[in-house]
């Protein structure tokens, strides 16, 4: 039996497999997840979404934070524990350095947005088969524009009707997540790599395994 903290487990969530995410956002990708876990988590299964404190997210903290979570908390071999980072400011030395150490524990799973967690979200809406070369290189810069807001908040802005990613409403993206998800696997035509190395998520991954598909 579990006895350790900060976690414990419902009666009702006894047997079920604990999903376990670490993300390098405070906001945007926990917003997404807490709804995705209210309306799709699949019956055997249980997420846990951790919270920071701060402001310091770079790859090597949110790796440290889930890693301190699976030693104060007795983890099982069918658990799962999701560090979720972005591409965008980071050095590949960096990723590179997390990626391989969550490969070296059978529990870890390294999931990168390139550039960053709001291809995901973008991805819902539509795919990326209509932009120009032009708009996919913006994309993948993913610059800021005048205004502050980067060419996927402007994107997400221009067809959400608004986007601030501290609050925006993740119900109104859940109902096409199965879009999403399959737009995420044509846009992963190295799924071997470590991480998408050019436009792409693995957020579909930790998505399909919440939702047991």
């Amino acid at each position: 039996m579990r006895t350790r903290k900060p976690f414990s487990r419902e009666e009702k969530y006894k047997s079920a497999r604990l999903i376990v995410i670490a993300a390098e956002g405070r906001k945007t990708e926990n917003i997404y997840f807490q709804r995705l876990k209210l309306e799709h988590e699949a019956q055997n299964v249980h997420v846990k979404i951790l919270e920071r404190e701060d402001d310091n997210s770079d790859p090597e903290t949110v790796f440290q934070q889930i890693s301190k979570y699976a030693k104060d908390y007795d983890i099982r071999e069918d658990d799962q524990l999701w560090v979720v980072v972005d591409r965008d400011r980071w050095k590949s030395k960096q990723l590179a350095s997390v990626a391989k150490k969550c490969s070296q524990k059978s529990n870890f799973h390294f999931c990168l947005s390139n550039p960053c967690f709001e291809i995901w979200l973008l991805l819902h809406i539509e795919g990326l088969e209509k932009y120009s070369e032009k708009d996919k290189e913006r994309l993948s810069k993913n610059r800021k524009y005048k205004g502050g807001k980067t060419f996927l908040k402007k994107r997400l802005s221009q067809l959400l009707g608004g986007y601030n990613e501290a609050k925006y409403d993740a119900c109104i993206l859940i109902p096409t997540i199965s879009d999403a998800i399959e737009r995420a696997k044509v846009l992963d035509n190295c799924p071997k790599d470590r991480w998408p190395q050019k436009v792409g998520t693995r957020a579909y991954l930790l998505v399909e395994s919440i939702m047991n598909l």
